[in-house]
């Protein structure tokens, strides 16, 4: 593992370097392919290694559901954003099942699409104004986005946790809003990284109240840390809504590897994206792509045609089911089911169209030497 960890910081300087200097484009693109597939496994086992006890960690640091369960939860700082095109209000999320309803502004007629940030993130950030602007150039939606960065920033641990709690309290908001005469198969939650697992649990929630499923949830890059390998009442499962498709592309580091959803696609490989140079955990070039990807699908529903395969080999080898594709992000139909597999560009546009799923060997000198070997 030394020797590997030296290495790849060397070509990592090396990639740095590059990239400072201005040297031909093409140079740069080959060093990080080679980089990532260097970094890729490495990051795996670190991440695979580093929160294999989360469970016992977490209960040891007194951040374990159980720590919270008899406790008020303070949420007075999480609020929950209205967007349509002609109103931006801000409710605190406790007062919302009450206020909204009630709110003139609400049309139950109209679909329901709510954004939950990951870790560290929030709705001022360019996740959100990415889908948002996406969705209301397309049509007339009530656009909602939590705001839950006062509980899911700072010790990701404790994160893990609140967002059981969070999810839980929007599942309230939601069967108000179903009370206030929106159809649950309207209601659409999207959800990258914990806000991922915030949607699961808002949907076990709702469901508990009114009997109901919502309609759909997207996973983009669902977490994975202290969510891989665990009862799948803890994180989201094909159970909490009527359709949940899910976007992986950064499995195995910082989101899940194995499949959680109805639908689940894996852009290039499904970690490890084009032109996202790996810095040792600490960046989320990968993890963010999957947000990247949908904000585009919203708005070129066509972008993104992926197959039907066993695996990535198969994909890369040509014997998928070439009959069964399926279209990765806002355009996925509901009712589809299995995992699916396509390839992007490095920059936006990402989508390839058709393009796509005809395996173009990209992925570097060791990660291709590593299929004959490993």
């Amino acid at each position: 593992m030394n020797s590997h960890l030296i290495l790849l910081v060397s070509v990592m300087w090396l990639a740095t370097a590059v990239a400072q200097f201005g040297f031909l484009s093409s140079i740069k693109d080959r060093i990080t392919k080679e980089v990532g597939a260097i970094a890729d496994p490495i990051q795996k086992t670190i991440v695979s290694v580093g929160f294999s006890q989360c469970r016992h960690v977490k209960k040891l640091l007194g951040v374990d559901y159980d720590s919270y369960n008899n406790t008020d939860l303070d949420m007075s700082d999480l609020t929950l954003n209205f967007i349509t095109r002609n109103v931006n209000v801000s409710y605190k999320l406790t007062a919302a099942a009450g206020l909204i309803p009630q709110s003139p502004w609400l049309d139950p007629r109209k679909p329901l699409k709510i954004y939950l940030h990951g870790f560290t993130d929030d709705p001022s950030k360019d996740s959100f104004s990415s889908l948002s602007t996406a969705f209301l150039n397309q049509g007339d939606f009530n656009i909602m986005a939590l705001d839950a960065s006062s509980l899911i920033s700072g010790m990701y641990l404790r994160s893990t946790t609140m967002v059981r709690f969070i999810g839980e309290e929007l599942g309230k908001i939601l069967a108000a809003l179903v009370s206030a005469g929106l159809k649950p198969s309207n209601i659409h939650l999207i959800g990258h990284s914990l806000g991922s697992h915030i949607s699961g649990f808002a949907g076990k929630a709702f469901m508990m109240l009114t009997g109901y499923r919502v309609g759909r949830i997207s996973g983009l890059d669902p977490a994975g840390p202290c969510f891989s390998d665990v009862n799948v009442t803890f994180r989201l499962n094909i159970n909490d809504a009527d359709f949940v498709d899910v976007i992986h592309t950064d499995a195995g580091v910082y989101g899940m590897d194995e499949p959680v959803g109805h639908a689940d696609y894996y852009p290039n490989t499904g970690s490890n994206q084009p032109n996202c140079l790996p810095t040792l955990l600490l960046a989320s070039c990968s993890h963010s792509r999957a947000w990247l990807f949908f904000a585009e699908s919203v708005s070129n529903p066509l972008a993104f045609p992926a197959v039907r395969c066993a695996d990535w080999d198969a994909f890369r080898n040509g014997t998928c089911n070439y009959d069964d594709i399926s279209l990765m992000g806002y355009a996925a139909k509901p009712g589809t089911s299995g995992i699916f597999f396509l390839q992007t560009a490095g920059e936006a546009p990402f989508g390839l169209g058709l393009e796509g799923i005809k395996y173009d060997n990209n992925e570097g000198i060791f990660r291709s030497i590593g299929q004959y070997i490993g």
